[in-house]
């Protein structure tokens, strides 16, 4: 070991002599190596300071795109609040039988108008009263009642005033109270001339601002193509009123109303008693009624004085709910009504039992709900408003349908019946589904034993007795399968059992009726502000808690949180549903020539020199239709001259498409440093192609002039 040291000092030794003759006969000019300081001799990475090309796109600012965002401001909103003027005018008195309107009272009104023309939606409002006297036998079968006798006196001093005036329908309404407000005392004369009157007040409406707070949606265009990683949600708010409130409805069967009267009897009073009372438990309970009507045009007084169905329902909701407030002493502020018009009929209009049925005052419970409550964070988009398949029931307008009545347990079928269903069937043959339904029906008696043990009960003998009458009517009518359906109802023969009760019917029959369907449009969204936003998904944790959830081919049902998997789930499926296709057709090339200069400048070496030669220029073509071209040729303008002038030069192309040029000094002299050229391609009969212009620019080896035309 020790011998090997000892050679290893020796080699040294003989190399140091080697070195010093190196370093002595260096350069005089060689510099000196300065040690580095320290930490400067390393690899470094670049400051984050420096400017950089990134040849690829990092992923991480992708991120920052989250599509679209909802965010507050604050802005101006309109409270239109009422403002009720009475005692303007003196009330219209009128006598027992006859209204007195005078003419000053109409003159003051249009004064009161027309100064009032500067405010918005201003209206006249007319309330009828009455004295208690109890009316005549033949007043009692007009106007029914003192309230009927003030809202007749209303009306007629509503379209007075209207037609003086010249008013819009919107413009003037009336009510009536009977004799529930009295001025005076009923028990002279002079009271019950004062109390016999129609009041007048004018409404207008005044607009209040208030700051709100309103959410306004903040679109993100994203120019990246991202393939299930973006998702539509949507912020759903209630309008103003509608927060956290739940409707209830049919707690109350409708209330049919005639033309003209209204009857709110004891019964249906009860039932909306009983509906607060099962509500009790409830928060803020209010009772809403909404009117709906017949598509009878209105005509005379009713059309002046409501203008279209919707005035005409509002008013007839309207006097339900006063008529239920004063019956319960119920206060204002828990009792709404509006009108809807002639939309949502439940019966046929041709008919008139169809038009009873649509004139009607449905009933409306609101209170508040917490489970009402929407959330801040975005959810899934509802669905566009569903529909439902219902099943309607032809009421025809020539007269109904004749049941078929049982004789010793066999149907008997009155004679032409089933021309009279073919014309029914013909009438909506329009109708999706049409077809007829027989509906058996028994007594109400206890089967025979014999009887109980074939059918068992009622309704399995009435269901056996519609098939029977159904096979014989039906052997006669050419019906496609699928026309004709059966069904027994036992000795219930009430078609509206929860309203109705229970009706026992004396007779069996089989009732026949032509049916079909139609789609019910069901708005579960109603007073619900629905904005659409567009935004990133964000995977969620898939060891994280509380992840219950379905989703189908990663799409999901109720929840918008998803998992890495449900993502490459709905990137799984969306590429086994792309179709991407190449593919080349030489036949449907589009034709193509073009030119290019190289280089796309002109040296020009002296300045004023007109003997120094222009640099050369190459040209070459380039087409795909070369066969049909018999010449072409280059074609140099000055850059402001016109194609269809003369050019400064014509360079003809030979048949490889290439051409050396070197322009003339008269070409290149007096330019203002730029040319323009053409390729022009001529066919054998003379036409031609041509290319759009090309600038070829001048380059001067000194700055000043360029060189001027030799003599």
């Amino acid at each position: 070991m020790n011998q090997v040291v000892m050679n290893q000092v020796i080699r040294y030794r003989l190399l140091l002599p080697v070195l010093a003759s190196l370093f002595a006969i260096a350069p005089s000019s060689a510099q000196e190596v300065d040690e580095a300081p320290m930490g400067e001799a390393v690899e470094r990475h670049l400051s984050i300071d420096e400017p950089f090309m990134p040849w690829m796109q990092d992923p991480e600012r992708f991120e920052l795109e989250l599509g679209d965002t909802i965010e507050t401001r604050e802005v101006l909103a309109d409270d239109l609040e009422t403002i009720k003027l009475g005692n303007l005018v003196e009330p219209i008195r009128f006598a027992s039988g006859i209204a007195d309107i005078p003419d000053s009272t109409v003159e003051s009104l249009g004064e009161i108008l027309q100064r009032m023309r500067d405010r918005r939606n201003v209206r006249l409002h007319l309330v009828g009263h009455a004295d208690n006297r109890p009316l005549s036998p033949a007043a009692v079968e007009i106007y029914g009642d003192n309230e009927g006798l003030s809202r007749e006196r209303a009306g007629q001093v509503a379209e007075h005033i209207q037609t003086a005036l010249s008013l819009p329908a919107e413009a003037i309404s009336y009510e009536w109270a009977g004799d529930a407000s009295p001025v005076a005392t009923n028990l002279t004369e002079d009271g019950r001339a004062l109390n016999r009157r129609v009041e007048v007040e004018v409404w207008y409406d005044e607009i209040r601002e208030r700051v709100a707070l309103e959410e306004f949606l903040v679109p993100h265009q994203i120019s990246t193509v991202k393939v299930c990683r973006m998702e539509t949600v949507c912020k759903l708010r209630y309008v103003d009123g509608r927060a956290k409130r739940a409707r209830v409805q049919n707690l109350v069967a409708p209330l049919h109303y005639e033309s003209e009267t209204i009857d709110v009897d004891q019964l249906y009073i009860e039932r909306i008693e009983q509906a607060f009372a099962n509500l009790g438990d409830k928060e803020n309970v209010i009772v809403k009624f909404v009117g709906f009507t017949d598509d009878v045009p209105l005509a005379g007084r009713t059309e002046r004085i409501y203008g279209d169905h919707v005035g005409l329902s509002k008013a007839r909701a309207r006097r339900v709910a006063l008529a239920v407030q004063d019956a319960l002493d119920l206060p204002t502020t828990i009792i709404e009504s509006d009108g809807r018009g002639a939309i949502r009929p439940l019966g046929s209009n041709q008919t008139q039992r169809g038009r009873a049925l649509n004139r009607r005052v449905e009933v409306e419970f609101w209170y508040d709900d917490p489970l009402q409550a929407l959330s801040d964070e975005p959810q899934l988009c509802p669905e566009d408003s569903a529909a439902v398949t219902v099943t309607k029931v032809y009421d025809p307008s020539w007269g109904e349908i004749p049941v078929i009545d049982f004789s010793d347990g066999s149907p008997v079928v009155p004679a032409g019946y089933a021309a009279l269903l073919e014309k029914a069937l013909a009438d909506v043959a329009d109708k999706t589904n049409a077809r007829l339904r027989f509906v058996g029906y028994t007594r109400n008696e206890r089967l025979a034993r014999r009887t109980a043990a074939v059918y068992g009960d009622d309704i399995e003998l009435s269901a056996s007795r519609a098939r029977r009458a159904m096979e014989q009517v039906v052997g006669d009518m050419q019906l496609e399968p699928g026309q004709t359906e059966f069904e027994g109802m036992g000795y219930v023969h009430s078609a509206d059992v929860v309203n109705a009760g229970f009706i026992q019917g004396d007779t069996s029959h089989v009732a026949v009726q032509v049916v079909y369907d139609e789609l019910a449009i069901l708005d579960d969204y109603e007073g619900v502000d629905i904005t659409r936003l567009t935004r990133e998904i964000e995977p969620q944790n898939p060891l994280g808690l509380n992840l219950m959830r379905i989703t189908v081919d990663g799409e999901p049902i109720d929840d918008p949180k998803r998992s890495s998997s449900d993502i490459q789930r709905c990137t799984d499926v969306a590429l086994a549903k792309a179709d991407i296709q190449f593919g080349f057709d030489s036949l449907r090339s589009a034709p193509r020539l073009s030119v290019n200069a190289l280089p796309a400048k002109i040296m020009i070496a002296g300045k004023n020199d007109p003997w120094s030669a222009p640099s050369t220029v190459n040209f070459r073509m380039y087409t795909n239709y070369s066969y049909f071209i018999e010449r072409a040729e280059i074609r140099v303008f000055r850059v402001k001259q016109s194609l269809e002038a003369e050019p400064l030069e014509i360079i003809n192309i030979d048949l490889d498409g290439e051409v050396a040029w070197q322009p003339l000094t008269r070409t290149v002299a007096g330019g203002d440093g730029e040319l323009a050229y053409v390729l022009r391609a001529y066919s054998s009969d003379g036409n031609f192609d041509e290319t759009e212009p090309q600038p070829l620019w001048l380059n001067y080896a000194d700055a000043g002039k360029p060189a001027t035309e030799a003599a």
